[in-house]
């Protein structure tokens, strides 16, 4: 699918400059791995359950790729974006520590702070944004192109390995709850378009369903896992529907909604629209 000029996966790794504005009306949901750093103005972002925002020096990556929409910017926000394919992803991953993986989906979003040591590494990161719009910009081609996405995309996830320790200092330790709260938003995140049940992300989380709804009623503004659900849920929706080719039946069917029926009563009950109303106003 495509939103503007960018698309939501890509079989190259690709550089852009831009401030988001193409997921502003719809939402977009990124198959393939996504890093956006933030060098100017303000923004939130969704991925459907969770929201996060964005300021000058921050970084958000999602490795494997994730649902999308702006909210509210600021008129001078930009952004530095890479994507990368999954397959990329995957065979640059193999070398590195499981663990930074843990880490990157359960911190997908650090601001640096004011200090030598964080503003040095503010820098370095710049310095590899500028490598990518060298090679991954435009029409630029060599013949050695999957060698050369290769060897960047590791060379990144190793030195982004190595700032973790940094980061670490300056992010709060979780709790065991709170730890459980990250760990089922990025489940939300990877299953919710097609995984409705609360049973299933605690089975995933070996925990019990009292147990999960306690968590996030605790930690999560008291939302229960339900709800942080149906918000994924309503996003995805979305996402299908600006789609002009999905028809509500195909998108029940994707989104393993038991019927067209149903999915209208769902979609109506969270935004107060029938998923045709909201598609026209979307036209």
């Amino acid at each position: 699918m495509e939103h503007g000029s960018i698309q939501s996966d890509t079989g190259h790794i690709r550089y852009e400059e831009t401030d988001l504005s193409f997921i502003a009306e719809n939402p977009c949901h990124f198959r393939c791995g996504i890093y956006i750093v933030c060098v100017s103005g303000e923004c939130e972002v969704s991925t459907g359950a969770e929201t996060f925002r964005l300021s000058d020096q921050t970084e958000l990556i999602f490795l494997t790729g994730t649902l999308l929409h702006r909210l509210h910017a600021s008129d001078d926000f930009k952004v530095r974006m890479l994507l990368f394919p999954k397959d990329v992803f995957l065979k640059a991953f193999l070398p590195i520590d499981s663990p930074y993986l843990n880490y990157a989906n359960e911190h997908p979003c650090y601001t640096h702070t004011p200090d030598a040591r964080s503003q040095t590494t503010w820098k370095q990161l710049c310095i590899w944004m500028d490598l990518a719009k060298m090679f991954f910009s435009g029409n630029y081609r060599t013949q050695y192109e999957d060698l050369q996405e290769y060897n960047f995309l590791q060379g990144l996830l190793l030195w982004l390995f190595n700032t973790v320790p940094e980061k670490l200092e300056i992010n709060p330790k979780y709790t065991r709850q709170q730890l459980l709260c990250q760990q089922f938003l990025q489940l939300i995140r990877e299953y919710g378009a097609t995984e409705h049940a609360s049973s299933f992300y605690a089975g995933k989380l070996c925990v019990s369903t009292r147990y999960l709804h306690r968590a996030t009623t605790a930690c999560l503004e008291g939302r229960s896992p339900k709800q942080l659900i149906e918000e994924q849920l309503v996003a995805e929706v979305k996402v299908l529907l600006s789609d002009p080719d999905q028809t509500v039946t195909s998108i029940a069917e994707q989104l393993n909604f038991p019927d067209q029926s149903y999915l209208t009563r769902f979609f109506k009950r969270h935004t107060g629209q029938s998923p045709k109303q909201y598609r026209a106003k979307k036209i």
